[in-house]
């Protein structure tokens, strides 16, 4: 095969213009005839975009920080008391001044009380709560004849007494821990931690409140 290549090439005479057009042509033929590979270029504006939203949203942050941080300090007398108009009162006494109506200490309680706090809520429930000896009792008055016990639990036993001209009911699961009564003017209430027998309560409540 190599031999009939030569023995072609060898009859092929290439003359001084032939040798001039070749070389012209392959000088002026237009190379970039093949189209070169398409490149989808990201536009720049898009990149600039998100760059500058995500700066603005730190600087709105920053802005109502710093706002926040040198705000002037709200009044606390505009802040809201979660356990509405609460008073703490030194005494009995006090705390009667401070409801509006008469409220004693209860004298007769199964323990000795070595902590006593007073309470007014919204000037018109009184409530006293006693702890010692690791009991506790509480004590509420509240004009009008709803119950003012706050307890709302099922017990296993429930009963009435009579305490002067009062009807008391008394509940209870192990002994009685809740009494509820009114007179027709105020409603009272009184909860122990530990139950006791209904003899025990006569002598809680005796001497009127």
């Amino acid at each position: 095969m190599d031999r009939k290549y030569d023995e072609v090439m060898d009859k092929i005479e290439v003359t001084p213009e032939m040798r001039q057009r070749i070389l012209s042509n392959i000088q002026n033929r237009d190379l970039s005839e093949k189209k070169p590979a398409k490149v989808i270029r990201f536009p720049q504006w898009r990149k600039f975009a998100a760059v500058a939203a995500c700066m603005a949203l730190v600087l709105v942050g920053a802005l109502r920080f710093s706002s926040y941080l040198n705000a002037d300090p709200v009044p606390t007398d505009l802040v809201a008391n979660p356990m509405g108009d609460v008073v703490e009162a030194a005494s009995a006494s006090e705390l009667s001044q401070a409801v509006g109506f008469y409220v004693a200490d209860l004298e007769n309680l199964p323990f000795k009380p070595e902590q006593t706090t007073y309470l007014s809520y919204w000037q018109n429930m009184a409530e006293i709560t006693y702890s010692g000896e690791g009991q506790s009792a509480t004590y509420r008055k509240a004009p009008g004849t709803d119950n003012v016990s706050g307890d709302c639990n099922d017990y296993a036993n429930e009963t009435v007494i009579r305490v002067d001209d009062a009807a008391v009911t008394l509940k209870g699961d192990d002994g009685y821990t809740l009494a509820t009564w009114t007179d027709g003017d105020y409603s009272y209430s009184v909860s122990l931690s530990d139950g006791v027998t209904e003899a025990e309560w006569q002598k809680i409540l005796a001497g009127g409140f």
